[in-house]
């Protein structure tokens, strides 16, 4: 297995999750998996994400915000330069 990190896909923010576990029971793609002791989702497979934004638009706290990658950025005329790189997200590396 590759340690390659995708860097799109979904992005918990655990600041505002409550862990009522709607995006693990809901994802189309199953990329969510769910940590037992915390009681939290995690995003196992993000490079599996079909950006369909289905956990985002189901939490009910508004705590998952789904990146899009650099290809569907350009086409959507979103250029990287105009991001300011500052994220309200607490998993950033």
């Amino acid at each position: 297995m590759s340690n390659l990190k995708v860097n799109y896909g979904p992005k918990i923010d655990f600041r505002h999750c409550t862990g009522c576990g709607e995006c693990y029971d809901m994802c189309p793609m199953d990329i969510f998996g769910w940590d037992e002791k915390t009681k939290m989702p995690t995003v196992d497979y993000p490079g599996e994400c079909s950006i369909c934004c289905f956990c985002e638009t189901t939490c009910p706290e508004v705590a998952i915000d789904v990146r899009l990658p650099l290809h569907q950025m350009l086409d959507f005329g979103i250029l990287p330069t105009s991001l300011t790189g500052e994220s309200k997200f607490l998993d950033e590396e």
